[in-house]
């Protein structure tokens, strides 16, 4: 296939990489024009705006959020892929449903097709194909782009409907962000009481949650907490808001998504 890419960073390079090893022809575009002209070991070909990476068959997007992928796809209130039908539009990063609706109409009226498929998984894991990638759009769409996707990772189709994906994805991580508070309380609390917070995250991480993300996440706290220093602000925060968000958009009561995301 030939493949436009948007979006050069952490992710987005070694993603885009590895679909130009699998034997497709990939243009990309980043706002720093480097990023794109390291890749062309590789055979990825820099071109000079989005716009012009819009001219192919599939566009894969990697911007950092809402605000930097408007900025890039919208000309005067008109994607920038027009004339370009039946091109389809693979976006893989953390965006809102809000935008991903939106993205899904504007598509559709220009002839094209828009599927939401952001990825689970480390910078480490994009570069090792490891990605676990949550899609949702048309079926018929998401068989066209499966072999783009399991050149990244593990590819599942969740819905027809492409922002339940932006659901699932904040979702997840708003159980990332209610670890890191509950981990944060809890450190504190057995500190307080005359607990090295390391021995105590060293139980919790081997006999009630042995997995990475509390071994982590738990170690870095707990380091924090026994040394006295500033608070590790949480980066999952913002994942939590739009789920309260999206949550009140659907009708569903979420006490403890709410809470979380007041903190």
């Amino acid at each position: 296939m030939k493949v436009g890419f948007i979006g050069l960073g952490t992710m987005g390079q070694p993603m885009a990489r590895r679909v130009a090893r699998a034997g497709h022809e990939v243009i990309a575009w980043n706002r720093t024009r480097a990023r794109a002209e390291a890749l062309a070991a590789d055979m990825v070909v820099a071109v000079g705006s989005a716009a012009e990476a819009s001219q192919c068959e599939v566009l894969i997007s990697m911007l950092s959020d809402d605000e930097s992928l408007e900025a890039t796809l919208w000309e005067n209130g008109r994607l920038v892929t027009a004339g370009v039908p039946g091109l389809v539009h693979l976006c893989m990063a953390s965006i809102s449903d809000r935008l991903a609706r939106r993205l899904a109409s504007d598509h559709a009226a220009l002839g094209q097709a828009y599927l939401s498929a952001p990825v689970f998984g480390p910078p480490e894991s994009a570069q090792s194909g490891r990605l676990l990638i949550a899609a949702a759009g048309p079926l018929q769409q998401f068989e066209r782009v499966r072999p783009l996707l399991e050149s990244m990772g593990r590819a599942v189709h969740l819905a027809e409907d492409a922002p339940a994906a932006n659901v699932a994805k904040s979702a997840g991580s708003f159980l990332m962000a209610s670890v890191v508070e509950s981990l944060r309380d809890a450190t504190a609390l057995v500190n307080a009481a005359g607990v090295d917070p390391r021995e105590f995250t060293g139980i919790v991480t081997q006999a009630l949650f042995p997995t990475p993300v509390y071994q982590y996440l738990g170690g870095m706290l707990a380091n924090r907490e026994a040394l006295h220093g500033a608070r590790v602000p949480n980066p999952f925060l913002k994942a939590a808001e739009q789920c309260s968000a999206s949550a009140a958009e659907l009708g569903v009561a979420v006490p403890m998504i709410d809470h979380v995301s007041r903190r």
